[in-house]
């Protein structure tokens, strides 16, 4: 049987990142003082289990060090420890009895500690749990129930809402920032940076701050197609605070919203119409401050319903008859999207591609390109009869491998598929599978503009001959009347990539 010890550097080892959460010499050396005062090998390993049970959740919950927590991270600590171990009572005293004996070793070690929130977790999870009183509410759910309640909302309290929202979102961005969505975060930023690679040298403040209001609210996660704020509360709602929870469901009601300013009400307010639909909006008065109000254009992100609104609102300078060119162009794509989904609203289309509405104003504000949208997208494609549902179990393996090679979005997949329906519908089975997929393939990566896969060493790797290949494509292009950005099967990047087809 291996000692406290050994278990403690396997765990450890297995989990290297958490040393800087907690210490391994900070465990290591408070077993050994504990030994040193007379404890068993047995209380020793009780000791050792119970921290690791607690920093099994810290890992989970995305800590990165013991002083962020507050009481009511304790009391969820507990909750999540009891949910798994099925703890009673006293076992649940004992962990407290331990974590209390810790600290108090790291206070004589000269550490910052925080023990009055570990008392007060202790105190109100123990009541809520094991005595009959009310739910323990903390001040910032109070507070959020007092703003939910009031038409009203006071300056301090304005800024300890703020205060909540900074620290969550800090606490989403750092949990973005790991390996795990390092591809995700990539491709975000290409996306929002756009084909012409705009992305400032130094720290841009606006440019970061609008990356990240799409980033969290529009980007769609390339395994899940979920945005990351829906990702984020779906696996961290189990650890986060109440009132943490409540502004996540919040902010997942937040819409993307292009509009303008009419008048200002008075030092606070300000009247503005929604873009689109014309609603009237009362929005606090913009921070950066107001010249010509009448010439400006916002876009990002309000929830009016609740009490969160993010503030990460862009504005840019435009004319009447620009912000007019504006709309047309959106609602043309608009339209362009309907190819794929027919009964998709105008809001369907922002939650979708939001990115492309960015980028037309940017394009049409920087640019002075006359028109954005290609008249080719917008003219009439046949329906394909999918009725009938063609299996071809061998050319459908090698579309997922390509895909899968290609680190292809769950939305792109669907309409590489969706590609693949058709062509099946339209055409007799080939003789080739490989073939068939490859052609398929890589009409659809041509379609979408992408120009960085090697069609030589497919070709080779799959066994496919270039005649074969070509022949395949024409026909393909053929029945189905193809066309570079053909709106059926455009994907994230493809939309994009078209707006800068000049």
């Amino acid at each position: 049987m291996k000692n406290v010890y050994e278990e403690v550097r396997f765990f450890y080892k297995e989990k290297q990142s958490f040393n800087s959460v907690v210490r391994q010499a900070w465990t290591e050396k408070f077993l050994q003082k504990k030994a040193w005062v007379g404890n068993s090998d047995e209380d020793l390993r009780s000791m050792w289990h119970q921290l690791k049970y607690f920093y099994c959740y810290l890992e989970n919950a995305g800590f990165h060090g013991i002083n962020e927590l507050s009481s009511a991270d304790y009391i969820k600590a507990m909750f999540y420890l009891k949910e798994d171990l099925s703890l009673t009572e006293d076992e649940v005293q004992h962990i407290f009895s331990v974590l209390k004996s810790f600290y108090e070793y790291l206070d004589t070690a000269n550490n910052t500690l925080y023990m009055d929130e570990l008392f007060l977790g202790l105190k109100n999870f123990y009541m809520e749990e094991f005595c009959p009183t009310p739910q323990f509410i903390g001040k910032h759910d109070k507070l959020y129930d007092e703003l939910e309640r009031t038409d009203g909302i006071t300056r301090e309290d304005a800024e300890q809402l703020n205060i909540l929202l900074e620290t969550l979102l800090n606490k989403i961005g750092l949990y973005y920032k790991g390996d795990e969505f390092s591809l995700d975060f990539n491709r975000a930023l290409a996306l929002y940076a756009g084909p012409l690679n705009v992305i400032p040298e130094d720290e841009s403040e606006e440019f970061w701050l609008g990356f990240w209001d799409y980033f969290l609210f529009d980007y769609h996660l390339i395994k899940s197609d979920l945005s990351p704020l829906k990702y984020f509360y779906n696996k961290n709602k189990k650890f986060l605070q109440s009132t943490e929870l409540r502004i996540l469901k919040d902010l997942m009601k937040a819409e993307f919203t292009v509009f303008y300013i009419n008048y200002v009400r008075d030092d606070d307010l300000v009247e503005c119409t929604n873009l689109f639909t014309n609603k009237k909006i009362q929005l606090p008065q913009p921070d950066f401050g107001l010249c010509d109000y009448r010439k400006v254009l916002l876009y990002g992100h309000i929830y009016l319903k609740g009490v969160v609104m993010l503030n990460y609102i862009t504005s840019v300078s435009v004319s009447i008859n620009l912000r007019k060119r504006i709309k047309e162009e959106v609602l043309r794509q608009h339209q362009i999207y309907k190819y794929q989904e027919k009964s998709a609203s105008l809001n369907d289309f922002f939650k979708r591609h939001a990115i492309v509405v960015r980028h037309t104003i940017d394009i049409l504000v920087r640019l002075a390109k006359v028109n954005v949208v290609s008249p080719n997208l917008l003219l009439p494609l046949e329906d394909i009869d999918v009725s009938a549902d063609v299996k071809d179990e061998k050319a459908e393996s090698v579309l997922k491998f390509l895909a899968d090679r290609y680190h292809f979005s769950l939305y792109a997949s669907t309409n590489l598929f969706k590609l693949w329906k058709h062509v099946c519908a339209v055409l007799p089975q080939a003789q080739s599978p490989e073939s068939r997929a490859l052609s398929v393939f890589l009409s659809f990566t041509t379609i979408n503009g992408v120009n960085f896969i090697n069609k030589k060493l497919l070709l080779a790797r799959l066994g496919v001959k270039k005649e074969d290949f070509q022949n395949e494509c024409e026909k393909i292009a053929e029945v189905l009347k193809l066309r570079v950005f053909d709106p059926r099967y455009l994907t994230e990047e493809g939309f994009v990539l078209s707006l800068y087809a000049f």
